[in-house]
């Protein structure tokens, strides 16, 4: 029966992500995985706890893949399941770690030691943002809470990972309860400490949302969500991507809407290299006072070697090209191959992987006078990524994004969660253009005040403004997660440095036994 608690934990933390929407259910969420951990007996048992929890986690909110790479990677099936699974296994081990680490420390230094549970935790979720293959950090414990607008506002501090880190605090708190069955009332002390970080939390965002939500944005946006496939006959997809946004545009009142953005989509057509489609784009961006942003693959030549980058344009109002930003963070086995020499076969395996070069820069191209930054697709799920555009300056983030790869799945809802977050910890107005949806304008306190519904084609209109403001966490990023490291790291080595001391002190007693 102690193996269900494990199960339990994966099973609410499934429903508290979206499109399930549960988030009160992730507060408890740890609680089951944490009484495991302490009475797990040792450390092996406690990393199998956390795999299982973490696989069941991830299992089931990331099962929209395996049709995307089948779909769209051109794998068989077969591969693309056992891909699938090898990526949910590797995934589990961050979990698994928290647990086997909760439970080297509690085996070494005490039963007390489980309290340092939130912070391990904390670290592991860190870890998922820079690996495997660069990082993928979509379901961290923090973006369970995006419906509490109140109580997320402390991202602006801490990060995402504060908020993270408020959840684990009481589902261990409440554990610490259950497994000293409320003998005293020192075991509701975490508990007492943990509603009153909530409570900080909220407090904080109450003052937060009232200045952020104060004043009327003072410029109007327009998005277009053509809402395009790569399964588009080649004669649809020609006239969507060369007239099909001119059509939507026409709708639109250019005397009242500011900037044009277009999303990343599929298109067969070069800015570069094609005159007809660059004319179009140019006139396009004329008809607004900011110009256009718009999504294209730029070629380029290096040493002999032709490269191409995801890129976004910028246009200013008279159709001028204003800079170009080249996508930095690539989707491994979607726009590259990670370990190409080792991973050699992957070529046999799909010829639809992309052969996409990273940027290197990250650049502002001013708009309307102002610097702005734009993030393509799933490098909107970075923080470190996203607050260094701002630190170098950006006052306004622009998200162009293609989510039609995913179906009607909770995937796009997944994405705008995270995505919210990124606005919160910068205090900055999001543009958010998609190609399938969700497209929507998020204000600086996560609100979202105009948005589409998937798998439509769509016009996201709304105000906006640009901020110079700088968070705490835009100008020392995440400071919180390395305290969180300091003291998992201390806590560690005291551990280690206790084993060799009982160690020492056993092989004393021993010799004296013999003498």
């Amino acid at each position: 029966m102690l193996f269900l608690l494990p199960v339990l934990t994966g099973i609410l933390l499934t429903l508290s992500f979206p499109r399930s929407d549960l988030g009160w259910l992730a507060w408890p969420a740890y609680a089951p995985l944490v009484v495991f951990v302490f009475r797990a007996g040792s450390p092996a048992k406690a990393f199998s706890g956390g795999f299982v929890a973490g696989a069941i986690q991830y299992f089931v909110l990331l099962i929209w893949m395996p049709e995307v790479l089948i779909s769209y990677g051109g794998l068989p099936a077969v591969l693309a399941w056992l891909g699938y699974t090898l990526l949910i296994a590797v995934l589990a081990c961050y979990p698994a770690a928290a647990s086997l680490l909760s439970g080297f420390l509690i085996k070494r230094c005490g039963p007390t030691f489980i309290l340092a549970f939130p912070a391990i935790w904390i670290c592991m979720e860190y870890l998922q943002t820079v690996s495997p293959f660069g990082g993928l950090p979509w379901l961290l414990a923090g973006y369970t809470q995006f419906r509490f607008i109140r109580l997320i506002q402390i991202a602006d501090i801490t990060g995402v990972y504060g908020i993270s880190f408020l959840i684990l605090s009481f589902g261990t708190a409440v554990a610490w309860i259950i497994v000293n069955r409320g003998r005293n009332l020192r075991a509701y002390v975490p508990l007492a400490l943990a509603c009153a970080f909530a409570v900080g939390a909220l407090s904080y965002g109450g003052a937060a949302l009232e200045r952020w939500s104060a004043g009327e944005p003072q410029y109007r946006v327009a998005m277009l969500q053509g809402n395009i496939s790569f399964d588009d006959p080649e004669a649809l997809l020609m006239d969507k991507v060369h007239t099909g946004y001119v059509r939507m545009a026409d709708g639109l009142d250019s005397s009242v809407t500011d900037l044009l953005i277009l999303p990343e989509a599929p298109t067969p057509l070069s800015y570069d290299a094609d005159s007809g489609y660059r004319r179009t784009l140019q006139d396009l961006a004329r008809r607004f006072r900011f110009g256009l942003v718009f999504n294209n693959i730029r070629e380029s030549e290096s040493g002999g070697t032709r490269l191409f980058y995801n890129s976004a344009y910028f246009l200013d109002g008279k159709g001028m090209l204003q800079g170009v930003y080249d996508k930095i963070h690539l989707v491994p086995f979607g726009e590259y191959i990670p370990l190409r020499k080792l991973l050699f076969f992957i070529d046999i395996i799909s010829k639809d992987v992309g052969e996409f070069a990273a940027g290197r820069n990250y650049a502002l191209i001013e708009t309307a006078g102002r610097p702005v930054s734009a993030v393509i697709c799933f490098e909107a799920v970075f923080p470190q990524l996203v607050r260094e555009f701002v630190r170098q300056g950006s006052q306004l983030i622009v998200n162009i994004t293609n989510d039609r790869w995913y179906g009607d799945s909770a995937a796009p809802f997944q994405h705008l969660a995270i995505v919210r977050m990124r606005a919160i910890e910068n205090r900055r107005y999001l543009l958010r253009a998609a190609n399938s949806g969700i497209s929507a304008v998020v204000e600086p306190s996560g609100r979202i005040t105009s948005s589409t519904g998937i798998l439509q084609e769509a016009v996201c209109q709304g105000s906006f403004d640009f901020q110079t403001y700088r968070t705490l966490y835009t100008r020392y990023g995440d400071f919180f997660v390395f305290l969180c490291a300091i003291i998992s790291c201390g806590l560690s080595v005291f551990a280690m440095r206790k084993c060799s001391k009982d160690a020492a002190d056993s092989g004393g007693m021993n010799a004296r036994r013999t003498s």
